[in-house]
């Protein structure tokens, strides 16, 4: 009785994982990455159709910038900002030629990234480096990158996060909060761990609240998803362009919005966040705690998700 129980055991781990559930699926990728927690949210016509660990606040690393560009837009919704707004007039100070929609899409001509070095000393702390990065970039004798080029820096967002806090007057948290999350009917805050990294990388909220908030702007009936190349965005070939915070791929329902994040420092924290909007009216957003960037295993999950999802 005791070798069958172990041959059924063993049976069962070695079973594929049921094609009709998102969250295994889901789960099965991220541990064949390493990950140890894990937190996922489903959505399908805006209402929670499964979940795992959804309700526990993950950091968001690198989809913090939807909320950054998001934000923009609300203030460029009001005339506070324009999108062709030259960086000096923005910043009040002499600047290097590029404009708001060329900083939200990662084509202002920045090619260095000096957040990638500076980060790790920045842990745990509680006010953004924005004006810190700002300095470092336009003291610089020039930019390395081609204007009008794709090349994704997070610089182009510290940037957009000291415009924030210029054109609102206060700060970069409470306006992104009272412009983006609130209207979207969610919460978060910035990390106690990255909160330096704000506008690029410091956001943390649930996985219900990350797709609740992506629903509300990037779904079919959002200010973002009724036109999403009305509004800035780059293309990059092959049908997918850069816009808003997240990577747009089309496809023959319509338009896919995705984004994956990572930070990951030695001997010190690791984490992930990977979203994706679907034509079809489903939203996933996963959390984890390791650091995942390589796009083909996001398109992997992603298409199996699409896959099991498209029709509930």
């Amino acid at each position: 009785m005791k070798r069958l129980s172990a041959f059924l055991l063993g049976f069962w781990a070695a079973s594929p994982v049921a094609a009709s559930d998102p969250v295994a699926l889901f789960e099965e990728w991220a541990r064949a990455e390493g990950a140890g927690e894990t937190a996922i949210a489903v959505l399908i016509d805006g209402q929670m159709a499964h979940d795992s660990n959804a309700d526990r606040p993950v950091d968001l690393a690198s989809n913090s910038k939807a909320i950054t560009a998001l934000c923009v837009l609300s203030l460029v919704d009001e005339g506070s900002l324009h999108w062709d707004m030259p960086l000096s007039e923005a910043l009040g100070r002499d600047a290097f030629d590029a404009t708001l929609a060329e900083l939200v899409t990662h084509s202002a001509g920045i090619g260095q990234d000096t957040t990638q070095l500076r980060m790790g000393f920045w842990l745990n702390e509680d006010t953004p480096r924005h004006a810190h990065v700002t300095d470092l970039v336009l003291d610089r004798d020039g930019q390395k990158g081609t204007r009008g080029a794709f090349r994704y820096s997070n610089e182009n967002y510290a940037l957009l996060g000291r415009i924030i806090e210029l054109a609102s007057g206060v700060s970069y948290e409470d306006t992104c909060r009272a412009r983006v999350l609130e209207p979207a009917g969610v919460s978060g805050a910035l990390s106690p761990r990255f909160g330096a990294f704000a506008a690029w990388g410091g956001w943390r909220m649930t996985m219900q609240d990350h797709a609740t908030l992506l629903w509300h702007w990037f779904g079919p009936d959002g200010r973002v998803g009724t036109d999403p190349l009305a509004l800035p965005h780059i293309a990059r070939g092959e049908g997918s362009f850069y816009g808003l915070g997240m990577n747009y791929t089309e496809d023959g329902n319509g338009m896919r919005y995705s984004h994956a994040g990572a930070l990951s420092f030695p001997f010190g924290p690791k984490t992930g966040a990977f979203a994706v909007v679907y034509p079809f009216n489903a939203v996933a957003a996963m959390g984890y705690d390791v650091a995942i960037a390589d796009p083909p295993k996001f398109r992997k999950i992603a298409d199996q998700l699409g896959e099991t999802l498209n029709g509930e």
